[in-house]
């Protein structure tokens, strides 16, 4: 079995009136892909949250390739590869595909003077599409793409 590359140990989290989580224990190995299900109010998305940065714990630890680690933001989370895809359908239509897929951690390119880098932002949406099995093209509004694509 492989070592979880990040293990969450005993999260507690309490809000006014409400015990969010209660213990919660969560190992992710490497490229292992975890869904959590549960009813309304069983805390998932408390503890995307936690994770997250968004929240922090009252008790219990968050442990990345074994070191203990306090998340404070959403940037610090990022910084170590925390990324989620959230259950709420937000995208902006006003966008291409592409600028969807990377909104928030655009490739960049350039010295002083940073510009987002579209060619590499195109070509590794293009990647990203084909390995989704989807013929869309990667500058294409999302406000001409079906709710199901």
């Amino acid at each position: 079995m492989n070592t979880p590359i990040l293990q969450m140990r005993k999260i507690d989290k309490h809000f006014p009136g409400v015990h969010a989580l209660k213990g919660v224990d969560l190992d992710v190995s490497a490229g292992e892909v975890v869904t959590l299900l549960g009813e309304n109010g069983a805390g998932k998305s408390t503890l995307m949250k936690v994770l997250g940065g968004i929240h922090q714990p009252d008790s219990g630890e968050i442990l990345i390739d074994g070191s203990p680690r306090v998340i404070h933001d959403v940037a610090e989370a990022t910084g170590h590869g925390i990324a989620f895809i959230h259950q709420e359908l937000n995208v902006f239509d006003n966008l291409n595909v592409a600028a969807n897929v990377f909104l928030g951690r655009e490739p960049v390119r350039g010295g002083f003077l940073r510009l987002v880098d579209n060619r590499k932002m195109y070509e590794d949406t293009k990647t990203h599409l084909k390995r989704l099995g989807l013929n869309i093209a990667p500058d294409t509004p999302l406000a001409k793409l079906s709710m199901a694509q």
